[in-house]
């Protein structure tokens, strides 16, 4: 008898074409922000390659669940944030407001949050440096979501291909994100997500201030974790000539 209720209760919603609301699965999200450079003591040539897995990123990945990377090469000024509801609602994506752990504490090297979503729909997440920290530049990522950690460098698309890691101008992401719609238009026809994960850099035009990420999480059926490795550098308008004076001429 006492399953008469929940009988009734689904024949009403098939009678009314209403789909019975799905249970919340449990995703994780973790980030560290690393100097470029680090990467050089995992990957090896092969790894560099765009979309390259290997045994090298796997290496990082568990120094860094360990805490055995060490904390200078850690960029502890850009933490990661939770979107506010108007880029949740630019990206398409549902907001999320969950307690965001950063690492930084002993032996702990990833930004973490968990929360409970729906299976199919979108979260996004925003890395925002504060202040005009150094480096400056977002110029490799590493993804892992449903599959290996796998490297990405940034592209600003072109000839409709899809990536998992893409770049825009600061500016213009800004602009659509104030009037909505930056999804349909322009991310969602260059951003891939077939493994779960995704980053969108934003290239800060006044390189005295750091580019921005986005990283945007395609909920998947199963509870995940999502690792995402940021790799920072000098933009080359910051290495300066060699202090070596000019000979003098005869």
């Amino acid at each position: 008898m006492s399953k008469r209720p929940s009988l009734l209760i689904a024949v009403l919603f098939s009678v009314l074409g209403i789909a019975m609301p799905a249970h919340a699965v449990e995703y994780r999200l973790e980030v560290v922000n690393l100097w470029e450079s680090a990467l050089a003591a995992y990957a090896k040539t092969a790894e560099l390659y765009d979309g390259a897995s290997g045994p090298g990123l796997d290496r990082l990945e568990a120094s860094l669940d360990q805490g055995t990377v060490p904390a200078s090469v850690a960029l502890g000024d850009r933490t990661l944030r939770w979107a506010s509801e108007s880029v949740a609602h630019a990206y398409g994506t549902v907001r999320v407001l969950a307690e965001i752990k950063p690492g930084g504490e002993g032996r702990q090297r990833w930004d973490a949050v968990r929360w409970e979503g729906q299976p199919g729909e979108r979260s996004v997440w925003v890395v925002a440096p504060s202040g005009s920290g150094r480096p400056q530049q977002l110029y490799r990522v590493v993804l892992k979501g449903d599959g290996p950690a796998r490297q990405y460098l940034a592209y600003r698309p072109s000839n409709g291909r899809k990536a998992a890691a893409v770049k825009y101008p600061l500016s213009f992401l800004w602009f659509y994100e104030e009037r909505g719609g930056i999804w349909d238009k322009y991310v969602s026809r260059s951003l891939e997500l077939n493994e779960g994960l995704g980053a969108v850099v934003g290239e800060n035009s006044n390189q005295t201030f750091p580019d921005q990420v986005y990283l945007i999480v395609q909920q998947g059926a199963q509870p995940t974790t999502y690792k995402a490795v940021l790799l920072w550098r000098e933009p080359y308008s910051n290495f300066e000539a060699p202090n070596i004076p000019f000979p003098r001429r005869p």
